[in-house]
């Protein structure tokens, strides 16, 4: 019979996704014998180190069926990730490629930055390529050669997005594509512009820093790209073995600058949660002399968030510290401005948000504000469509008058259009068309009147 996995479990099976393990790995096999191999694979593939894992674990498969069992469940997955290593080199060259016809700059981040400090960069797992561009145009054209030229299509089940920072006059946000159905050789890439969007209503201030370096694909800093690293995990609120493991090969590197890395943390309010990813990672590896001096210079910094749980990520966890990190975020602006918007953090994340279509009795949505806190969801015409459901869509009004429509452009950008109708908004980006929300809920009249817009365009 399997048993509790209580806490120094979970620290075998940490260490045995650590680069530099704390414990022999024989402590971490009798750890997958004591939880059982199924148990023991669902907590190793959060962790996000299955290769890693994988080669540690075979030696001892034969004599131990639950390391059996263990590897078994990680198989499909590690087995995909290898294929995805293979074909890696290939997608890169056609970034690459491209940004160099196209005349952008594409930098490289999160998985592919911090591979470049791993000395066998095939133990870190990944799931796509994260690319980041300068500004919304760079974006687009790119999303474009990606759709036209090899079929890339957008993911329904993570929509693009943007914010807008009137200060700055800064529209950020991203562009996830997936690649055409049944063509393994390419990767999903995750287009970023503008910058790097911190939980509710912060910024990392990542685009001032990347280096002026010409067309291509190039990484982003070493300082930064952690930063990202930090940032992604602070918002699925979990620390993965693929987060320590990266924090690990930065300190490896002689030219990483500490109080540069720290300012960026401290600037987004990530600080607090990268001391969670500095225990995990003193938990469950041996640093080499030259790391732990590094480590020792690392900001120390105590904050009221919560601590995440160490066995998985969990909901209302998250939703709790991204009130917490967003009251502080606006502190400054008076605790009554900062009471309100973490009261919006708390209405946004307390539960999933699913994409539905308003009813005919439903309330006039309310106006998209255009801020770092509204999360404005891009849907394109027709994901929108399909919530119709075969209904017919709704026509123009019988007195023969379309309904009264607004058009603005967004920061500045002729490109960037919203159309705000008194049922909603969509949006026209460039040649093309999507429904905007923020709550996922898409009001019929609006859907025509997008559709309407996307035809003219065609």
């Amino acid at each position: 019979m399997s048993e509790p996995m209580n806490q120094d479990r979970l620290t075998a099976l940490r260490s045995l996704s650590s680069l530099q393990p704390l414990l022999p790995v024989e402590q971490s096999v009798a750890a997958v014998e004591a939880v059982g191999g199924v148990a023991a694979a669902g907590f190793l593939e959060l962790l996000r180190m299955r290769s890693l894992v994988m080669r540690r674990l075979a030696p001892f498969q034969e004599h131990h069926p639950e390391v059996r069992a263990c590897m078994a469940a990680m198989r499909p997955k590690a087995d995909s990730i290898r294929h995805m290593h293979a074909v890696l080199g290939e997608n890169l060259a056609r970034l690459d490629r491209i940004g160099r016809d196209a005349g952008i700059e594409l930098f490289g981040g999160k998985g592919l930055g911090a591979r470049a400090t791993y000395a066998d960069a095939s133990v870190r797992d990944f799931s796509d390529l994260d690319i980041f561009v300068r500004t919304r145009a760079d974006a687009t054209r790119l999303v474009h050669a990606l759709r036209d030229g090899f079929g890339y299509q957008y993911l329904d089940r993570e929509l693009p997005w943007f914010k807008y920072d009137p200060e700055e006059e800064l529209l950020y946000g991203q562009f996830p594509l997936v690649a055409p159905d049944g063509d393994t050789d390419l990767l999903n890439v995750d287009i970023h512009f503008g910058d790097y969007s911190v939980r509710y209503s912060s910024r990392l201030g990542l685009t001032p820093t990347l280096p002026d370096r010409g067309p291509g694909l190039h990484t982003v800093p070493v300082e930064e790209n952690l930063a990202c690293v930090v940032n992604n995990a602070a918002g699925d609120f979990f620390v993965t073995a693929k987060d320590t493991n990266d924090l690990l090969m930065a300190l490896s590197q002689p030219e990483l600058d500490i109080e540069r890395l720290a300012l960026r943390l401290k600037q987004a309010g990530l600080d607090a949660f990268f001391g969670f990813i500095c225990a995990e990672l003193k938990a469950s590896s041996v640093l080499t002399p030259e790391q732990q001096e590094r480590f020792d210079r690392l900001p120390a910094v105590a904050g009221l968030e919560p601590s995440p749980r160490p066995d998985r990520p969990d909901w209302e966890l998250r939703c709790l510290a991204t009130v917490v990190h967003t009251f502080a975020a606006h502190e400054g602006q008076g605790r009554t401005a900062a009471l309100r918007t973490s009261m919006d953090a708390y209405d946004y994340y307390r539960g999933p948000l699913v994409l539905s279509l308003a009813g005919a009795d439903s309330a006039p949505a309310p106006v998209i504000g255009l801020n770092p806190w509204s999360c404005v969801r891009l849907v394109p015409v027709p994901f929108a469509r399909r919530l119709l459901d075969g209904a017919p869509v709704p026509a123009d009004r019988a007195d023969g008058r379309s309904a009264p429509e607004r058009r603005t452009a967004i920061a500045g950008d002729p490109d960037v259009e919203r159309v705000d109708l008194p049922e909603g908004t969509f949006v026209r980006i460039a040649d093309e068309v999507f429904v905007a929300t923020v709550w996922y809920e898409l009001s019929p009249d609006v859907i025509a009147g997008a559709e309407r817009e996307s035809a003219a365009l065609a």
